[in-house]
């Protein structure tokens, strides 16, 4: 008598606590190290799912970015870089949805952004001095993104919005000293990318342009700290970054759907001064 009371309450006592146990709470993003080198990248081949952050460190000793490419439906990077051989733009089977931009050698940039089930490439567009953009010596990685059981996480609150446009940054309040998440929107009719680069003394945004005609030889005239690479329309991506007060450079260096020219040449690029 007394064991079978003693069963019952105990498998009342399990019931109770199965309909009390928590339902599975979504996390914050998934976060993913890819280590920049001169001329490769060090990411894992496979990640999960949903909202990710894409952590790059720059090993190298050149600038570097990950630019982040989803490929259509059966492509590979073997693909990619076939029809990346041809002048002309990029193939219709792909889709620039982000990534960390450009930093300085001993820097660290990020991006974060959901990404969908599918196959991706990480390649770095960036040209060394001898004019050869890095992904053409070899600094491409293909990334597989799994469907994930996982909830959603919900995207990490901005305190600041870019807008990107032809051709033009619209900031919805101004950057001050310190550290931001940075909400990139791309509402442009073509792809576009932020660049944030600290100008160094005595430099403006016409020394970017010079630097940018000469084939991006030596070093820039101002200290990359992150943004977002290429974003197709209707997508966003954010970013985290810590500005110190100084006179900021906005640049979009996307080559342009009509011309195939660096957006900054068209006027995109913007003066902005972090007090």
């Amino acid at each position: 008598m007394r064991l079978g009371l003693l069963l019952r309450g105990g498998l009342l006592v399990l019931a109770v606590a199965c309909q009390k146990k928590p339902a599975p709470q979504a996390t914050g993003p998934n976060v993913v190290t890819i280590t920049a080198a001169d001329y490769a990248f060090g990411a894992p081949d496979t990640i999960a799912a949903g909202l990710t952050t894409l952590r790059m460190v720059n090993q190298g000793r050149e600038l570097h970015h990950a630019a982040l490419i989803k490929l259509g439906e059966g492509k590979t990077l073997a693909d990619l870089q076939a029809a990346m051989k041809n002048p002309g733009p990029p193939p219709p089977w792909v889709s620039f949805v982000g990534g960390p931009n450009a930093i300085t050698p001993g820097d660290t940039a990020n991006a974060t952004q959901t990404l969908e089930p599918g196959y991706y490439a990480v390649l770095c567009f960036i040209p060394s001095a001898d004019g050869v953009p890095h992904m053409m010596k070899g600094m491409m990685h293909a990334l597989e993104v799994k469907a994930s059981a996982s909830p959603p996480a919900p995207e990490p609150g901005a305190d600041v919005v870019i807008t990107l446009v032809d051709y033009d940054y619209q900031l919805s309040q101004p950057l001050t000293a310190g550290t931001h998440t940075i909400r990139v929107e791309n509402a442009g009719p073509q792809a576009h990318e932020l660049v944030v680069a600290l100008l160094e003394p005595g430099k403006s945004l016409n020394d970017f342009m010079a630097w940018e005609q000469e084939g991006e030889k030596g070093p820039p005239p101002g200290k990359p700290v992150g943004g977002v690479v290429g974003l197709d329309v209707g997508r966003h991506a954010q970013f985290t970054a810590t500005l110190v007060r100084g006179r900021y450079a906005l640049l979009c260096f996307w080559p342009d759907a009509k011309d195939g020219k660096p957006h900054l040449v068209h006027g995109m690029a913007k003066e902005i001064t972090v007090s």
